[in-house]
Formats: C-alpha cells, structure tokens, sequence
C-alpha cells in the first residue's frame, strides 16, 4: 500500500510541477528566440553595411572579392552597373532558380518604392519565394562617379532561427527536467512517508505483541474452566487461577486503551489544584501492602517546610508515580529498599520532583532507553507473565499528558532512579 501511495504522490508531484518546467522553458525558448533573430538580423544589417561601404570607396570589384564576400556571409549577391547586371551577376544567374529568387527579391525592393539614385540608403526585407520558404533580402543603389550607379541586392534564407541543435537542446532539456522531476518526486514522497511507514510498523508490531500477551491469559483461563468442570475437588484452585489471569487482562486492557488514546491525541487531563504531599501519601498507603507482601522496605520522604499546592490533573499524576513504584516492586529482589521522595524545585514558580529510587540490580546504559518501548521486558523474553512490558511505555505517554519530564539516572550506589519533574499549568 505504501508503495502504491509513493508513486501516487509522486506522480502528483509531477503532474504539478511539470507544468511549470514546460511553462519556465517555452519562456525560455521564446526570448532565445527573439534574440537569436536579432542578432541575426543585426549581423545581416552589418554585413549589408560593409558591403555598400566597400563598394562605394572601391573604384573597381573584382568577382574573386565578391565571391568571398558572399560565401564568408552566407547570401547570395546580385550587383547591376547602371541597369545591367556584372559579370559576377551574369555568372550567378546562370542558375534559373538563383535567378528566378533575385527577379523576385529585387521586385520586392522596387515595390517597396526604393530609394532614389541620389540616396545610398539600405532597405532590408523578407519575402517567400515560389516554395513558399522564407528569405531575408536587403537592396541599395550605390552612387558613383560621373553619374553612374551600382545596385546591390543580398538575399539570405532566414532558416530557423534557433540555429542547429537549439530545438532539440529544448526538447532534451524538457525530458531531463522532467525526469530529474520525477527522481526528485520520488525521493521526496519516500522521505515524507518515512513517518507513515514508521507509525505503520508500530502499529502492526503493536497488535502482533498485543495479540501475543492475550493468547496467553486466554489460554490459561480456558484451560482453569475446563479443568474446573472436570474436578469439582480442586475447583476453587482453578477458578482463583481463572481470575488472576482474568484481572491480568485488564491490567493490559486499560495499558493497551492509555496507548491507543495517546497515539490518537485522544488523552485529555483535568487540571485542578492538588496538593502534592497528600497524594504521594496516598499513593504509599496504597502500596505499602504490597510491598510489606513482597518484602519490599518502602518509605515516603516529604519536605519538611510547607508544600504549595501544584495544578494538574492529580488522577493522571497518581497513575503514573503508581506505574513507577510498581515497576520499583516487581523488578528489583525481595528485600530491596524503595522510596518515595516529594522535593520543591528551587527557583521555581510552582515546580516539584517527584522520585522512585530502587537498589536493586539497576539497568545497564544501553537499556535505559528501551525499557520505555512497548512490550519490552529487561530479560528480552516473554516467559515472565508476572508484567506485559506496557508499564513504563505507558508511564513515558503519562508524563508527556502532563507536560513533565520522565528521566532514568543510576541511583548512587546501586539502583535505578526514575523521576518525574512539573510545573503547574497554572497559578
């Protein structure tokens, strides 16, 4: 799917871009154009005036002069002595087409009212001869001494006026660009869908690993019932089974719902005036229990000046020190110390920090980082069912709810530290 949407949206890209190369070239090809046919027929007009100036000045013209003239500008010359056409003439109208293509020039120029015999102006102009191709033509009548006159005539085909090879430069051009374009919009289109394929595989290694932790509680409690109908002697046991595994479930239910709702921005907090002390004394009450269960020391530290009272959603708060000091319990050996500190950012408006300090085994450098991915266990195996990996994946979406900042240091001497630090969102 993914690789279907990236042609799409490069051939988009395309489609749009295109338009503009072709536009930005036709522009281009246009003005090299009109430049192109003004310097050609600025060259032409020199050559026509240098040809007019030599004759003028020269008191004879050989044919070997004229012959180079004419092949080093690319024209054809056609000069008359008081009404008769040169040697030179005589010889280049030997061709009857050559011929007929000067008749006509010079037709041109008469009909274009050309200048009197006491002028040496130069008239330029195009006309089409019998095929229908285009000529460039220019005429002038020379004076000369003792009355007499030279009539000049240069006719040159204007051909195109992108010379050779410009409009297959253009048309090359286009294809290159239009393909640098595509190349281009690919790119462009893999580097943007970079966070869609990234999504796209966490969710899909999300619902395989959520699928994963679900078939074994449904499998336990399965066998728990059926085993519990076929022996009524033990089927308290079985049952007690069926509901711890059941109670399992919605442990990862409500994790996997917390998950779900952070990724969709459907998580919302509540924001009303807490004091900070009493819930972390209501979070140690509630787990001194377990911990004395499990032979967990837990103590609670709180300052011993007054606590200002912090604004944010203190349910969300309590969930997340709860996760922590979980995580505190069931990760580190029976008999470990762990506390619970509350301390008053110093400097601070309204800013506390919260820690769960552990001295247990701690967590080696190149896990620190990981143990907050989803489904991530220390022991990188799924055989411990006593935890789904979700706690601190969930604690870490908790934490950024609340704008707080969720850090993991060693603590001194053994243990793993994790602390929550916030400013109230408002006075």
């Amino acid at each position: 799917m993914l690789k279907s949407l990236r042609r799409r949206m490069t051939l988009l890209f395309v489609l749009l871009t295109v338009p503009v190369l072709t536009a930005a070239l036709v522009g281009g090809a246009w003005l090299y154009r009109q430049q192109r046919r003004q310097a050609v027929d600025t060259l032409f007009g020199q050559t026509v005036q240098s040809l007019c100036d030599a004759l003028a000045e020269a008191s004879s013209v050989s044919d070997t002069w004229l012959l180079r003239q004419q092949q080093g500008a690319g024209v054809v010359l056609d000069l008359w002595d008081n009404g008769q056409p040169t040697l030179f003439s005589a010889r280049t109208r030997q061709n009857p087409a050559t011929a007929a293509l000067l008749d006509l020039a010079r037709q041109t120029a008469a009909e274009m009212a050309l200048s009197s015999a006491e002028t040496a102006d130069v008239l330029t102009f195009t006309f089409a001869d019998a095929a229908g191709a285009s000529w460039r033509g220019a005429a002038a009548v020379l004076p000369r001494d003792g009355g007499n006159r030279l009539e000049l005539v240069l006719v040159q085909p204007t051909g195109s006026v992108f010379g050779a090879g410009a409009g297959l430069f253009f048309v090359l051009l286009w294809l290159g660009g239009t393909a640098a374009l595509g190349a281009a919009g690919w790119l462009l289109a893999g580097r943007m869908l970079v966070p869609v394929r990234r999504a796209w595989q966490q969710q899909n290694e999300f619902i395989a690993a959520a699928g994963h932790e679900l078939r074994s509680p449904l499998a336990v409690i399965k066998a728990s019932l059926d085993a519990a109908g076929q022996d009524s002697t033990r089927q308290g046991e079985f049952l007690r089974t069926a509901r711890r595994e059941t109670d399992r479930m919605a442990v990862l239910t409500d994790d996997l719902l917390v998950l779900a709702a952070g990724d969709a921005g459907a998580l919302t907090v509540r924001p009303v005036p807490t004091a900070p002390d009493t819930l972390c004394i209501e979070v140690y009450e509630r787990f001194y229990p377990l911990a004395r269960e499990q032979g967990h020391p837990l103590t609670l530290t709180l300052p011993d000046g007054p606590v200002p009272p912090l604004v944010t959603d203190a349910g969300r708060l309590s969930q997340l020190l709860s996760i922590l000091l979980q995580n505190a319990l069931d990760h580190t050996p029976s008999a470990t110390p762990v506390s619970l500190t509350l301390e008053v950012l110093p400097g601070r408006r309204v800013g506390m920090r919260f820690s769960v300090v552990d001295r247990g085994p701690g967590i080696p450098d190149d896990r620190k980082e990981k143990i907050f991915h989803r489904f991530y266990r220390g022991d990188e195996s799924r055989t411990c069912k006593q935890n789904f990996g979700l706690g601190l994946s969930v604690a870490r979406e908790l934490a950024r709810l609340l704008r707080a900042r969720l850090t993991l240091t060693d603590t001194p001497g053994g243990g793993a530290t994790f602390t929550v630090e916030l400013e109230s969102k408002s006075s």
